[in-house]
């Protein structure tokens, strides 16, 4: 399998698909979209969507260079001239959270990101940024830091997309409140411990 690397320009296409169908500004909704899509993109295809790095925060799981790209926060500063213009040319975060995206069209997007995409708006869209928030808090990638994040010994945790393969604990208090317990990533186990091996053979950096 390919070796594939971050890019700013498919971030942006990725963000600007998502609010050319949802409407959607808010840049915490826009982000936890983000994760849901990419981690149905790891389940399902073996392969990360953006190839970002994911950090565990008290609000839920962050694709953290693609929310520094939205903050221009330390990434952004550190990408070549060419590319802080880009982003600053198409992508602006009003009164930190108000987040808008041009068009800059879809050749980065691949057929398997799109459906990822369009996953993550069918089954979480609809949620307002808090209840996104918690829904977040029921995967394991993220739950497994729950106890250092919430008793404040730390504030950002690194994540392993190998975790992305684990299913909820069953009974999970918002899977049961948001889907009535039917968890929309829900996959058979031993499916998913042959896609996590294949997995491993992916490379990013």
């Amino acid at each position: 399998m390919n070796r594939i690397s971050y890019s700013c320009e498919k971030a942006l296409q990725a963000l600007y698909y998502l609010q050319a169908k949802t409407q959607i500004t808010d840049k915490m909704s826009l982000v936890k979209l983000l994760f849901f899509a990419d981690r149905f993109h790891v389940r399902t295809f073996c392969i990360p969507m953006l190839c970002d790095s994911y950090t565990a925060m008290r609000q839920g799981p962050v694709c953290s260079k693609t929310y520094d790209l939205i903050k221009k926060g330390q990434y952004f500063d550190y990408l070549p001239a060419s590319q802080r213009q880009f982003v600053s040319k198409n992508l602006s975060c009003k009164k930190e959270t108000v987040v808008t995206v041009l068009d800059t069209g879809s050749d980065c997007l691949s057929v398997s990101d799109k459906i990822a995409l369009d996953f993550s708006i069918e089954h979480f869209s609809q949620f307002e940024r808090k209840d996104l928030s918690k829904i977040s808090h029921a995967y394991p990638e993220w739950n497994r830091y729950k106890t250092i994040l919430e008793t404040k010994f730390s504030n950002a945790e690194e994540m392993s997309y190998s975790d992305f393969f684990d299913n909820p604990e069953l009974n999970d208090k918002y899977i049961q409140k948001y889907f009535n317990g039917i968890d929309p990533f829900e996959e058979d186990a031993e499916a998913l411990k042959a896609k996590k091996e294949e997995f491993e053979s992916v490379l990013c950096r």
